[in-house]
């Protein structure tokens, strides 16, 4: 047996005096910074906005595209011969950029801009207005099959949609993916 030295004669750690009991998972604390109203530069109010990976894919993709484009001169309202379904090669992108697009690449559930504007709106519709910004983001996010499967991925869903008004929903949702 191949005892470490240094475990010798130690005592086991004792747990820390101030033991916080566990959170209500039920309940959504996020923090200020994800106060469904949030403070603009301006100083002015503005709806919080939490988008889920393939809006962020596709976000990053337009801000690259846009780059490009300016380095090389062209204009904002030209057209070049450009597929927006192919994912570009981005190889000159810093190496946090370049990690960020594989990993959107492969986990963002929606690839094309039109399916990601079909199911922002299913997801912004008047039934989803209960939620909050975060939860519609992970609903749009995850790929969930069963009600009871995105209430323990998300668990603030729980008070806020019965089994029956989130399984209609992800049945919507996976028609799209």
């Amino acid at each position: 047996m191949n005892i470490s030295t240094s475990t010798i004669q130690q005592g086991r750690r004792k747990p820390a005096q101030n033991i916080v009991e566990d959170e209500d998972a039920t309940q959504l604390k996020l923090g200020p910074e994800f106060s469904v109203t949030q403070i603009n530069h301006e100083g002015a109010e503005v709806p919080l906005i939490a988008l889920n990976l393939s809006e962020t894919r596709l976000l990053i993709k337009a801000a690259l595209k846009n780059r490009r484009d300016a380095a090389m001169g062209v204009r904002p309202n030209e057209e070049i011969n450009d597929n927006d379904d192919e994912e570009e090669d981005f190889s000159n992108s810093n190496e946090v950029l370049r990690k960020t697009q594989e990993y959107l690449a492969v986990f963002s559930r929606f690839k094309n801009e039109h399916t990601v504007q079909a199911v922002d709106s299913l997801l912004r519709s008047d039934d989803m207005r209960d939620l909050h910004p975060f939860e519609i983001a992970q609903l749009g996010s995850l790929t969930c099959d069963e009600a009871e499967e995105a209430k323990t991925l998300v668990p603030s869903l729980e008070n806020k949609k019965t089994d029956q008004e989130l399984q209609v929903l992800l049945d919507q949702l996976r028609r799209y993916g």
